[in-house]
């Protein structure tokens, strides 16, 4: 398994609660990661990916026009999708057992509940990289093959998101909004 090398990540945050993005941008800006695009929609989302490759996506569930489910199946299933395989990670305020299975079966690789912790989330896309799952597109099992910066040149060397110096005390980000 390759060391993940968080400064060479490219993320995209999709959020229409643009707060809750920024948040999220700093908490990964000081876990080293560099490159983060932000979206306030789904149609601005494909837009980005469109315009170059991510190593990561992470999307709200609650968000208008499009929610978080809709643009994960639009990004599994569509075949004009420019990311097919890039894993994603749903964050949101609500979260049942129901609904993660519902997310898990757009295509969803994990799911993180708010309000989070930077450590949680951190930690979450550590695993998800790390070791990314099998993604779903349609009714077809894919292999995680997201050709980008993680694969390129092994090996990755890891810088430990646990406990970043700029962030001190680990507070919990609440953006219930979505």
């Amino acid at each position: 398994m390759a060391r993940l090398d968080w400064s060479r990540l490219r993320v995209l945050v999709v959020d229409d609660n643009a707060y809750f993005r920024k948040v999220v941008r700093t908490v990964l800006n000081a876990a080293g990661v560099a490159r983060v695009a932000e979206a306030g929609d789904a149609e601005e989302a494909m837009a980005l990916l469109h315009s170059g490759p991510r190593d990561l996506i992470l999307v709200d569930y609650v968000m208008s026009p499009v929610d978080g489910l809709a643009f994960c199946r639009i990004v599994r299933n569509e075949a004009s999708s420019p990311a097919p395989r890039v894993p994603i990670i749903l964050v949101s305020g609500h979260i049942n057992p129901a609904e993660v299975q519902q997310a898990l079966n757009a295509g969803v690789n994990a799911v993180v509940g708010k309000p989070i912790s930077a450590r949680a989330l951190l930690r979450e896309i550590k695993q998800t990289l790390s070791d990314p799952p099998l993604v779903r597109r349609a009714d077809t099992v894919l292999d995680p093959d997201h050709a980008s910066s993680l694969d390129a040149d092994p090996p990755i060397q890891e810088a430990e998101p646990e406990a970043p110096a700029a962030l001190g005390p680990q507070p919990v980000i609440d953006g219930r909004a979505g």
